[in-house]
Formats: C-alpha cells, structure tokens, sequence
C-alpha cells in the first residue's frame, strides 16, 4: 500500500469496492499507511473519517453567510 499511486487512488476512491474494503481494513491497523493517507490528502480539500467503516470523506468547507446588516451596507455602498 506504500506506493503513492495506490495511495492516490484510494484518497479519490478510484478503485473498485473489494479494494476499497481491503485498503480499509489495512489502514485502521497500519500507522505508516494511515499517515502516508492523511499527508497526501491534507492538501487544499479537507478529509474526515465518517461512518461505521471509518472510511476517509471529502469535507466541503463551511460557508459563513454574512448577516443581512452586511449586505445591506455592501449594496449601499
């Protein structure tokens, strides 16, 4: 698993399900692999584990909304 193809492919989770399964289940016990995971993936996008698997998920980042106050200005301005 330490090749950084395979790594890739499974941060876009471009393999097949059977793959996808059997990485998961080497990375919930191999540190140098769960590491190498989140370095690679620690890039602009934000990664989580979720759900009962603990499979590693794209997190979109949080838009803040300004409060109508700000808009209202910004439109008058």
């Amino acid at each position: 698993m330490h090749h950084l193809k395979n790594i890739d492919a499974y941060i876009v989770r471009e393999l097949d399900d059977r793959t996808l399964a059997e990485i998961d289940g080497h990375v919930g016990g191999c540190l140098a692999c769960a590491t190498a995971i989140s370095e690679r993936s620690s890039g602009a996008e934000r990664w989580e584990r979720r759900g009962l698997l603990g499979r590693l998920v794209r997190v979109e980042p949080a838009t803040v909304e300004a409060p109508p106050e700000a808009l209202e200005e910004a439109a008058a301005a």
